[in-house]
């Protein structure tokens, strides 16, 4: 009976102080949210509530038919289905997110949304027997002058979220130049025959979901499964991304 006391008033005692710490931190050290910049609670992470509450969703995992993601690469390849968390439009949160992961140090950002992510592919049965992750790679150049890898930081999240395990298998042959300001057909020309798999890495995989940042014309993210069906013809590729430009 003591010893129960003790161990709840330990508990709570533990609780107050992280509370207290929390707290402390928060104020030499404010977190700020990346959409609309004000100061974030402590129950908040990256995204203070109205933000999140007014991200452009897709609501792709309500979708029993297609949608404009799917569309995206019909008469290109055959991939089993698309999911994106987001809708991309200039000048709206989803670019300043993408802005912020891919160039203002957002290694937790990406992880956070990646989490998201998951959260609503959850919510979706075409989805429940994926296998693997395969995180787009980016050129070890870029990597070097960036830190890290957007794509899989978000697939940890997803991972993290949904327990499915990331093979880091996908790499890019050589250096290809940013996708930014090109045209339809120059980003395909960009990255065409740029990506491979190693050899014998899925062996035994039946369904694998690609993840990318961002879908625009499609062009990364098809080389990218071109790839994967290159090693096995048979295996499902289906993808994931954080957002779908509309």
């Amino acid at each position: 009976m003591y010893l129960k006391a003790y161990l709840l008033m330990k508990s709570k005692l533990l609780k107050i102080g992280k509370q207290y710490f929390e707290g402390i931190t928060s104020l030499i050290f404010p977190h700020f949210c990346v959409v609309c910049g004000s100061e974030l609670n402590q129950k908040t992470e990256h995204l203070c509530f109205s933000c999140e509450e007014e991200l452009h969703y897709t609501y792709f995992e309500k979708y029993e038919d297609y949608s404009i993601a799917d569309q995206v690469f019909w008469g290109r390849l055959n991939i089993e289905n698309v999911f994106a968390l987001l809708y991309y439009e200039a000048g709206t949160s989803t670019k300043k997110i993408l802005h912020h992961i891919k160039y203002s140090e957002g290694v937790d950002l990406a992880h956070f949304m990646g989490k998201m992510l998951a959260r609503k592919l959850k919510n979706n049965p075409k989805f429940a027997d994926i296998e693997v992750l395969l995180p787009v790679p980016i050129h070890s150049k870029k990597k070097f002058s960036r830190g890290y890898n957007q794509s899989l930081l978000i697939a940890k999240g997803v991972s993290e979220e949904l327990g499915i395990p990331i093979l880091d298998v996908l790499y890019r042959k050589r250096h290809d130049k940013s996708q930014t300001r090109k045209s339809k057909e120059e980003r395909y020309e960009n990255v065409k025959d740029k990506f491979a798999l190693k050899k014998g890495a899925l062996l035994g995989v039946k369904h694998v979901m690609i993840i990318d940042d961002v879908l625009t014309t499609g062009a990364t993210l098809e080389f990218a499964a071109r790839a994967v069906f290159e090693d096995d013809k048979n295996v499902k590729v289906s993808l994931g991304t954080l957002a779908v430009a509309h």
